[in-house]
């Protein structure tokens, strides 16, 4: 997968299964395999942390540092959950 149609494949994985990592992204994909090499496994994370950077530039997925992990979620959850404290402050 390149391009464009990997960026959709990330967005839907992060849509359907969130919170989630990027190295959580690579394995569903198949990009990356464990027990492989290190020099395979940086590349692979590479790769989607490229697209993870395109979708936040395009406000569509939003992020947060965990220790050495970057937790990933679709940026609609977040205006639902804006929506839900707005309505228990009633």
């Amino acid at each position: 997968m390149k391009g464009k149609s990997l960026r959709k494949s990330i967005l839907k994985i992060i849509e359907n299964e969130w919170p989630i990592s990027i190295t959580q992204i690579s394995l569903k994909l198949g990009i990356h395999k464990t027990g492989g090499h290190e020099r395979k496994r940086k590349a692979a994370v590479a790769k989607i942390v490229y697209h993870v950077d395109k979708l936040k530039k395009e406000n569509k997925i939003r992020n947060k540092k965990i220790g050495g992990a970057q937790i990933l979620w679709p940026t609609n959850i977040e205006k639902l959950r804006m929506i839900n404290e707005l309505l228990e402050g009633i």
